[in-house]
């Protein structure tokens, strides 16, 4: 039986665990070995007692959590530790004080006796009570992943959010978190009544909840079901779209960018198909789908209009395969990339293109490079400050390798000029991914790379890069006879946790 598995290159720690869950607050104890456990208070003495109605009750839909509940006579705030003896684990407080208190501990490792103490949120805190809780393990359809390089030191602390895509069609869709170490810590299976993968997850900080696009196979083409889902923590379902037949890269469905916007509204591509020329089309909908927003590229014929092919041959001609698309936070302008086009800034309210940004557009390059432009590439950012762009720079024609590139570009002037570009060949890291991948900014400066789409015998990995070229992180994903499991994207955040070895 297949079990998600951690491999670090060092000895293995290898313990024994209870699965034995305890409850307790002071002059008073419980034990037993069912997964709920609740203090009595049928007697007055009970409501003296500093808690009471304390309960433990284990998450089914992910066995790396549980529901804590109790009760105090007063109002008041508490605060929650849980750790484990190999997991130095977790703070969680409450915002306001209340009587009838409610805690959902997550980001936990597998198979671990975690410790649970609850504390009095005072100027100087008072242990009420403690409870232990035994984690389960993670479902078949979380696929083993193996962590190659971790400098703690320079890294991000947090979680990395993703989708492992297989071509194992007996398992459920499933996403996974990760913590630094290369534990799981967090999964979510979805069952679609056919093939289908979870693609593009984000984690919401707003909300603590993530959005993620269903990548429906042609064989649920006919089968009404939702293009994407919000789920919080605990798994549940907060939002569904609504059921639609077709399958990924239909007209009535969705391709490669899914995503949830600033003002709560859906963003996602659409293909248009004209004879055998496949275009996009970028949608923008409410909640129950209701068009507020689209434009296609056959509505400007006078800027897109010189059709070419990646291989004039074939059945079809994939002309624009864009992969991306935002808007600016006032929504005034769009940005999109059209891989084998370049990277545009549109006007939403005209649908005037602002500028092309890419070979014989609508910058003049200062930087002396061989390979001065993205080619191929997939999924840039703007950074924060609007900037400077960030491109996972896949190779197509120029180039027989991939890259991460960055540009400080200059609107005034129309100039870019290369600000950081990493490829690996100085640290023997060079690799070539002609399809998916991924880099984002991070809020310690550094940049998180999904290698993407790789041919055996690399493997697909997941991998923190410092400005200065170095690769802090890295984690490979499954690979063996049967099958290989690659990453499409990724996303790392810091978790609304506190960390208790910091």
């Amino acid at each position: 039986m297949r079990r998600f598995s951690v491999i670090f290159f060092m000895f293995a720690l290898i313990f024994s665990v209870s699965c034995e869950n305890k409850v307790s607050i002071p002059s008073q104890e419980i034990s037993d070995n069912d997964t709920e456990e609740e203090i009595p208070d049928e007697d007055a003495d009970t409501a003296q007692e500093p808690l009471f109605n304390l309960k433990v009750e284990k998450n089914e839909k992910n066995l790396l959590s549980c529901r804590l509940t109790f009760s105090t006579k007063e109002e008041r705030k508490t605060f929650v530790k849980y750790y484990s003896p190999t997991h130095s684990g977790y703070k969680i407080a409450e915002d306001s004080a209340k009587s009838e208190h409610y805690f959902f501990l997550w980001g936990m490792r597998e198979n671990r006796d975690y410790k649970i103490e609850i504390y009095s949120d005072e100027e100087t805190p008072k242990l009420l009570a403690t409870a232990e809780f035994h984690s389960g393990n993670v479902p078949e359809s979380v696929y083993p992943v193996y962590l190659v390089t971790n400098e703690k030191e320079r890294v991000m602390r947090g979680f990395v959010l993703f989708s492992q895509v297989s071509d194992n069609s007996l398992e459920p869709a499933s996403i996974v978190m990760i913590d630094n170490d290369g534990f799981p810590v967090w999964y979510y299976e979805h069952d679609t009544p056919g093939f289908a993968d979870l693609e593009d997850p984000e984690f919401i900080k707003e909300t603590n909840h993530i959005f993620v696009g269903i990548h429906k196979y042609p064989s649920m083409a006919e089968i009404p079901v939702e293009d994407g889902i919000e789920i919080d923590l605990e798994g549940n379902i907060i939002w569904k779209s609504p059921e639609i037949a077709g399958s990924y890269y239909s007209e009535t469905s969705w391709h490669h960018d899914y995503k949830l916007l600033d003002d709560g509204t859906i963003l996602f591509l659409r293909a248009i198909y004209d004879n055998n020329v496949i275009t996009d089309r970028i949608m923008n909908v409410d909640r129950d789908y209701n068009e507020l927003w689209n434009w296609g590229y056959p509505d400007s014929p006078d800027y897109f209009n010189t059709i070419t092919c990646v291989d004039p041959e074939a059945e079809w001609c994939d002309w624009t395969h864009s992969n991306t698309a935002f808007p600016d936070k006032d929504k005034r302008f769009i940005y999109f990339n059209a891989r084998r086009l370049g990277f545009y800034k549109m006007d939403m309210a005209t649908k005037e293109i602002v500028w092309k940004f890419g070979k014989d557009g609508s910058f003049t390059m200062l930087s002396d490079n061989i390979y001065p432009w993205p080619d191929y590439p997939h999924d840039p950012k703007i950074r924060e400050d609007g900037k400077a762009l960030l491109f996972y720079d896949n190779a197509w024609e120029e180039r027989t390798y991939s890259r991460v590139i960055e540009y400080i570009f200059d609107e005034d002037s129309m100039t870019a000029e290369i600000s950081f570009e990493f490829d690996g060949f100085s640290s023997g890291r060079g690799w070539l991914a002609p399809a998916w991948g991924d880099a984002d900014y991070l809020e310690n400066g550094n940049i998180f790379v999904t290698k993407g789409m790789v041919s055996r015998p690399e493997n697909s990995s997941l991998f923190e890069l410092t400005r200065d070229g170095q690769v802090v992180w890295e984690l490979y994903t499954e690979m063996n006879d049967d099958f290989m499991v690659e990453i499409y994207n990724a996303d790392k955040f810091v978790p609304p946790l506190e960390f208790l070895d910091e």
